[in-house]
């Protein structure tokens, strides 16, 4: 309809499933789309099963990157034809893209993954790792001069030649690197390995990692200005650019902020009308 008057438009929808298919009009949550995408069935552990996710996997790794790019293609699209598009995203197509390796798997060789089965879900030593105070580190030390360099830091050099795909050797393998983990605490593990460059880091807590010097030199945690002076610290932006910098302004509302704005714009009370409101607890 809005198109019809202004052909240029570009109209985005972000929804669960789509505007087509049987489940275009059903409600769902990020687990959900995982689900039925497939991921699920392949991230968490043989003796666990799936383990829910701590971030928004489908809704702002799939559903908001999936948005932007479509906007942003739709852009140039208009620039060179001169009209505009409906772009419709669905998170749930979106979490079927993250299954980029385990659906060429399947499709291409027909088999289906599972849990801790492949290179890259805990079926080989690209895993984490139990420290002896109960903290983890992530070892990805896959490719040959990592892998050799992870086990002489950890003082084996005798699972050098070890190393295999996934399998019952790959198992009985890492039984033993986490017994070799599990016999250092986390700090010592993190001295140890920040002085060599293997693939293997820390599974740091969020005080930690967003008190890092990595997140720092990469202006990860900034300071944005509040409307009534002193600063709330927030996530940065994570793309930058040779000739922008972005301009943090929004820090959010507190609570009832707007009360006196809408009851007198939307509702049409007075400011006398809304003080005694306020006298008498009206608004909790």
């Amino acid at each position: 309809t809005l198109a019809k008057e202004n052909p240029r438009l570009i109209y985005c929808s972000l929804t669960g499933y789509g505007q087509t298919g049987p489940l275009r009009d059903r409600a769902g949550h990020d687990n959900n789309y995982l689900s039925l995408a497939g991921v699920m069935s392949h991230c968490g552990r043989k003796a666990g099963g799936p383990v829910p996710q701590g971030v928004q996997v489908a809704d702002i790794g799939g559903g908001s990157m999936c948005s932007v790019i479509g906007i942003l293609a739709a852009v140039v699209g208009r620039q060179q034809t001169g009209r505009g598009q409906y772009v419709d995203v669905s998170m749930y197509d979106a979490s079927i893209l993250w299954n980029a390796y385990a659906a060429a798997q399947y499709l291409v060789g027909g088999t289906v993954p599972d849990y801790e089965a492949m290179p890259l879900n805990g079926g080989t030593h690209y895993d984490y790792y139990r420290t002896k105070d109960d903290r983890y580190m992530s070892v990805g030390s896959l490719e040959p001069k990592f892998w050799e360099g992870f086990c002489r830091a950890i003082g084996r050099p005798d699972f050098i030649e070890r190393v295999d795909l996934p399998g019952p050797k790959m198992d009985a393998l890492k039984v033993e690197i986490r017994a070799t983990m599990a016999a250092k605490t986390f700090n010592e593990w993190v001295a140890i390995f920040a002085k060599e460059d293997v693939c293997v880091e820390p599974v740091l807590r969020m005080d930690e990692a967003l008190q890092h010097p990595q997140c720092a030199a990469r202006e990860m945690v900034v300071d944005v200005p509040k409307p009534k002076g002193g600063t709330q610290k927030q996530v940065g932006f994570p793309i930058k650019f040779s000739e922008l910098r972005p301009s943090y302004r929004g820090i959010g509302c507190e609570l009832g902020e707007h009360t006196d704005e809408v009851l007198n714009a939307a509702g049409g009370y007075s400011a006398s009308e809304i003080s005694v409101m306020r006298e008498n607890g009206i608004f909790g």
